[in-house]
């Protein structure tokens, strides 16, 4: 049987520009490595998924229909450069205020995709910008990588997606 194995990936400051507060698909900035990451990734066999806190919802800035909105362009952008689309996405609503058992970093959005996909929890990554990403992986039972920041003696970092996605060929 084939191992379903997978990434699930903070999206601001992970796939692209943190914003603050994104809420329009104009503002969508890639980095200049996201797409040759996310097309090693799949290369390699992994499933993708977007595992994304937006407490802009939960704040009154946009409405969920807004994070729906840019979702799909991830998936036309996704489909533009000839990659499979993000498998799903999982997002937290919540503001910090609401104490929610989803936000991040809580692992129950993560471990509710490993469910839903039956994906192999030790041969899947979670990999994000900030600490809470990575602790969000190691609350699953998964392995974490933080990116762009070295914030933690505890995960391993590193300068951007692809030097991580470069990693994992090994």
């Amino acid at each position: 049987m084939k191992t379903r194995k997978a990434i699930f990936l903070d999206r601001d400051g992970t796939l692209i520009l943190d914003k603050n507060y994104l809420s329009r698909v104009e503002d969508i900035e890639y980095f200049p490595d996201t797409m040759k990451a996310l097309q090693l990734f799949q290369a390699l066999g992994y499933e993708l998924f977007i595992v994304t806190n937006q407490s802009g919802v939960g704040r009154g800035y946009f409405s969920l229909e807004a994070v729906y909105v840019i979702h799909r362009q991830f998936q036309n952008d996704m489909r533009e450069q000839k990659l499979f689309p993000f498998k799903d996405f999982a997002i937290c609503p919540h503001s910090p205020d609401d104490h929610c058992a989803c936000r991040k970093p809580s692992g129950q959005m993560i471990k509710e995709l490993i469910l839903k996909y039956h994906i192999s929890p030790e041969h899947s990554w979670m990999v994000g910008d900030k600490i809470i990403d990575a602790e969000a992986g190691k609350n699953a039972g998964i392995k974490s990588a933080i990116i762009r920041h070295a914030d933690s003696k505890e995960f391993p970092h590193y300068k951007t997606l692809f030097e991580f996605a470069q990693t994992l060929k090994k």
